[in-house]
């Protein structure tokens, strides 16, 4: 008697888009890496409106008909520099970390000597070394972004305590260094296509 083996349906399903097109593993991987992006942005603004709420209603600088402010708090800049020293030195790290995760992974791809043809297309064949790839610039994006967002969550608490709206600037600054770091197809093509010149050059 011939009995047919059960499958899961969800396994089959998986199994036959991985075999049907590799072009689709590439922008799903693409997709959750930008939602996780456009969450740690969404979140500085966020808590940016956040503290800024908080701040006026706090009343820095004192209602309208209650005692005028300290005008020597108005003249501390310590809070400022604070922020500046937080926002350029998280930015700073944040670029640095991208960069050095990115090199480490672009080294680790080398190491393996898979033959990746460039320059590299959309419908390439997704390997388990450019799989490992892909996750790795992942992890360098949630890295990078992660340290640009605290020094941004810095300056807000800053904000909500001095009431200075420079640190506007400095939160700013730190939405431009996330903002540049999002996830594209076409960076993580050319990240496929560096990490494949590497890996010749390795050979």
């Amino acid at each position: 008697m011939n009995r047919t083996p059960i499958q899961n349906p969800y396994l089959a399903s998986s199994a036959s888009e991985s075999t049907s097109g590799n072009q689709v593993d590439l922008k799903a991987h693409l997709r959750t890496g930008q939602i996780i992006a456009f969450a740690l942005i969404q979140g500085v603004l966020f808590i940016t409106a956040i503290m800024g709420y908080l701040g006026i209603v706090s009343g820095n600088g004192g209602p309208a008909d209650g005692p005028p402010a300290d005008p020597t708090a108005d003249n501390d800049m310590v809070m400022v520099a604070i922020g500046a020293i937080a926002a350029f030195g998280g930015c700073f790290a944040s670029f640095m970390a991208n960069k050095m995760i990115k090199a480490m992974a672009i080294r680790q791809f080398a190491s393996t000597g898979e033959e990746v043809d460039v320059p590299v297309q959309e419908s390439m064949k997704i390997t388990s070394g450019i799989s490992e790839l892909l996750a790795t610039s992942q992890t360098r994006m949630i890295v990078g972004m992660a340290l640009a967002e605290g020094a941004a969550v810095i300056n807000a608490v800053l904000m909500m305590l001095d009431g200075n709206l420079i640190h506007l600037v400095m939160i700013g600054f730190c939405f431009v260094a996330m903002a540049v770091q999002f996830p594209t197809l076409q960076k993580k093509l050319d990240l496929i296509e560096s990490a494949a010149r590497a890996s010749r050059d390795r050979v």
